[in-house]
This record gives structure tokens, sequence and C-alpha cells, in this order.
């Protein structure tokens, strides 16, 4: 897409030849030039070139202070460090005049000097050639016989409108910055929604004590943060002195086992006699004899079995059912714990779940929703979960919860790594319509004291700053329902360090030097 910003005319006191606006040229101080500055930004080729120059006049050099950016990647605009910079008028009967710039007066800096010989329409381009390497055309120029008819045509100082913002390209250059247009796009619509963020089913377990005992060492002493893999033990409980020695243990199952076929004979005899009364009740104190014999025996397997946990006899190991890291550990070699005492929780934190809670009167629009975006506290770009994310969605509940009016709707996501496991979220549910919207980057917006704002584009260095009225956030896209005209261009990076700049009050609409 090429955009080409109009020239803007402003009558400059400067040295000879040159304009000034603030440009000083030391080897230039005998007179002033009283030939109006024109300026004039282009976006062509993934180059930005931001144009300086005094009105063409036929037999006076007019040197071009072309500022070439280049823009091609839209994360960073960077100054073009080497090349050759050829300016080319050319008329329309077909004739041109060419003039080179063998190298960069500095960093990003070219300064080509054209002298026209010949009055007339014309179209003024370049042409970079060098490792960053294209062509763009300036625009529609008009070479004047004199100073005086350049003078004469310069149309008059506008007065009011909009206040611009000066940000020079030498900071622009320093900084992380890029521009990018006001554009039409398809956006999703959204419902607002809190959330949660939690384990995906199955990939979290707790630990808990099975009985009262002391903890041994499984190797590693266990903290919170420490990966675990599936199956790895964490420690061994070993029952108390109260709760029963293993000989003791050993004994008492050797008791319920030689209980058990006394019992189970004591059956088969009461089956045996007359079904008399004397002998229905002995059959069936026989049969519960034989219940709690089984019982007894049952049991005494267990407590035996906590006991040496293993085949090796070392006690009830403490087993990681899930591969992933402690969120607790009470496991202290050597402490003592009572039944049921939680000791320890392992969280498989690769994937999540989103559980966002719609509030009823959106429930009906969500139903069918393809996903969602999120922040939580702390991280400075939201989470977009959809299927072109690596996100599904899990489920979506049936029923309103009676006290908090809402709905769960659960999407499973990878982690990028920042999120945590019970971090609450503000969530956006998007609908399943799409809406056709003027939308920017998102870090164009600009929080200017609890108003949204964006710095338009009017030049190569100066800008707008615009109050917007914002509507939907589509992953990095930002939708804006008024302020901004589609075709503009808005700073996309480095938008807080022109606010910044605007703030100081330090740096001038036209103060560097060239």
């Amino acid at each position: 897409m090429r955009v080409l910003f109009l020239p803007l005319f402003l009558v400059a006191l400067g040295c000879a030849g040159l304009p000034t606006g603030g440009h000083d040229h030391a080897e230039h101080e005998a007179e002033e030039d009283p030939r109006p500055t024109e300026t004039v930004t282009v976006y062509e080729n993934g180059l930005e070139l931001f144009l300086e120059y005094p009105a063409f006049v036929v037999g006076a050099d007019s040197p071009q202070v072309a500022h070439f950016t280049d823009a091609r990647n839209p994360e960073n605009f960077v100054w073009v460090t080497e090349g050759t910079v050829t300016a080319t008028l050319s008329y329309a009967d077909g004739g041109t005049e060419s003039f080179v710039a063998e190298k960069l007066l500095r960093n990003g800096i070219f300064k080509p000097v054209v002298r026209p010989t010949r009055a007339g329409a014309a179209t003024l381009s370049f042409v970079l050639t060098g490792p960053v390497s294209g062509s763009i055309v300036a625009g529609a120029v008009q070479v004047f016989p004199t100073v005086e008819a350049a003078v004469a045509a310069a149309p008059p100082e506008e007065s009011g409108g909009e206040t611009t913002v000066g940000y020079l390209k030498e900071s622009q250059w320093k900084t992380v910055y890029a521009t990018a247009p006001v554009e039409r796009r398809s956006v999703r619509g959204s419902v607002a929604a809190t959330g949660e963020l939690l384990p995906v089913a199955g990939q979290a377990a707790e630990l808990v004590a099975p009985f009262a005992g002391r903890l041994l060492s499984g190797g590693r002493v266990p903290h919170v943060g420490m990966e675990v893999g599936r199956g790895e033990r964490l420690g061994t409980l070993v029952p108390l002195a109260g709760e029963g020695d293993l000989a003791a243990l050993e004994q008492e199952q050797r008791a319920a086992e030689a209980d058990l076929p006394r019992a189970q004979a004591a059956v088969v005899r009461a089956e045996a006699l007359s079904p008399a009364v004397v002998a229905q009740k002995e059959k069936e104190a026989a049969v519960a004899e034989l219940a709690a014999a089984e019982a007894r025996l049952v049991a005494a397997q267990r407590r035996l079995s906590a006991w040496r946990g293993s085949r090796e006899g070392t006690g009830f190991p403490l087993i990681s059912p899930v591969a992933g890291s402690l969120s607790f550990s009470a496991i202290r070699p050597g402490g003592v714990v009572s039944a049921g005492e939680r000791l320890a929780a392992v969280v498989n934190g690769d994937r999540l779940w989103l559980e966002a809670r719609v509030f009823e009167g959106d429930v009906l629009k969500v139903v069918d929703s393809p996903g969602a975006m999120f922040t939580v506290p702390g991280l400075d770009s939201p989470v977009v979960v959809d299927a072109a994310h690596g996100a599904t969605r899990v489920g979506v509940g049936n029923s309103i919860d009676p006290v908090s009016r809402t709905m769960p709707l659960i999407f499973e996501l990878p982690n990028p790594g920042s999120l945590r496991v019970g971090m609450y979220a503000k969530v956006a549910v998007f609908t399943a319509a799409a809406v056709d919207a003027l939308v920017v980057p998102s870090q164009a917006v600009v929080d200017d004291n609890g108003i949204p704002v964006v710095y338009v584009m009017e030049g190569g260095e100066s800008f707008f700053k615009r109050r917007v009225l914002l509507g939907l956030r589509d992953g990095d896209w930002q939708e804006l329902k008024d302020g901004v005209a589609e075709g503009e261009r808005v700073v996309s990076r480095g938008a807080y360090e022109v606010k910044l700049s605007t703030a100081a009050g330090a740096i001038p609409e036209h103060g560097h030097q060239h």
C-alpha cells in the first residue's frame, strides 16, 4: 500500500539555498532563503521517505533532506545506514533530470542537491540502492522560474485546527517505533465475562496421609516449584508405633487368616443341621461371624500393606500420580503427620483451562462461541483463545448458577509460560458474529489521564493527538468507533514515547539539525 501525505508549505527563514525551520547549516550562513519549505511523507515498497526541501526554482540549488526509514518490519522501523540515493525530476514531455547523493549525510539522511534547468510541472521520485533498496514517487511538484514566483505561489498559513506534536526522526530511530494505517477489518464481537485459570482435568493431584505416621525421605526433598515426573516417589510414610509395628501387624494378619477357615466351617455345619428354629439361629450367627472374619482379614491386609508399601517393605510410598510441578509441599523428612493431612499438590501447567463465567443476559450470544480473549493482572498483552492459537472449547454449562446468575464456559489453551493456575481473568468471550470496523493495532492506543488517545501522523515528524472512542478488541486489533478516518496513519509502536515527548515539552516541532 502506498500512502502519500500532501506537501505542507512553511515559509521559513534559513540559510542560503536551504530550508531552515530550525535546521542549521553552518556552511550556508551568508544570506536568507525566502523560498517556502515543502515537506512530504510517503510509504512505498517497504520504505518511508520524509522529505524537506526548498521550493524548486530554475538555476537554484534545492538540497533534498531525505530521511529514509526501513519500514519493512511493522514492529520496529529503523534508519537506513548505507546506500546511494538518486533524485529525479520527470517532466510532462518525457524529459528528466537526475541528481545523486553518493553517500549518507548521516544515518538515515541523504541530501542530494537538485538544480532544475527548466520550469514547469514535474514528478519527483527517488531511488535508493544499497543493502536496502527501493523506489519512491514523492509526488507532483512545480519548478518556478523565479524565487519571487515560488514565494507568491505559497498558500497562506492556516490558523487554528489541531495542535501538532513534534517527534523527530532522530528520536524515532532511537526507540522502538512504527506507524500503521487505520484500516477496515472484520473483527469478532464479544461479551464481557469473569474468569479463572484452572488445571486441566486429570492434570492436578493432591497427596494426603492415609494414616498417622512419620515421613521418610524419598531422595530429593520436595519443595514448591520442583518438577516431578509421573510415578516419582516423593517420600515414604511409616506408621507410628502406636499404630502397630511390623511384627504386630503380621501377627494380626495371621490370626485373621486362621479365623477365616473356622468361620467358614461353622457356616457349613449350620447349613447341614435340620431346619429347626435353633438350627436357623445358629446358621445366621455362623454367617455373621464369617462376614466379620472376612472383614478382619481385609483390614489386617490393608494395615500391613500400608506399613510395607512396596515389595521391599519400606513403608507407604508417596507417589506423584501426574507429571508437573509442586504447588504445595509439606513433606519434611522426620516430620509426623495425622491421618488425612494434606502432604503435597502437583499441577501440570503446560495447558490450562479458562473457565469464563458468562452473565445470564449474554448466555445465548456465546453458546456457539469460537473462542475468547483475556487479560490477567501484570500481563501487558491479552491472550487469545481460539483454534488459531492452539486452544479448544471444552464445554459449556447447561444451567445458570442461582447465586451469581452466570453460566460456565470452558476453553483449554496452551500456557505461554507466564500464566498460573488460580489467576483471575478479565474475559471477552467472542460471539459467532463478526463486525466490519475501523481498527488500529491495539498498542497504538495510549491512556492519557483516563482518556484513550492515538497519535495520528501529519507528516514524518509531526503528529496530532486524537481522542478516540474504543469499540471491540480482537486480539492485537482495537476497533475505533470515532476519532480517526480510514487511511490515516497512527503511531503503532512507541506511542507512549511520543506522549512523553509531548509532556516534556523539550522537543520543538522542527528543532533538529542537518
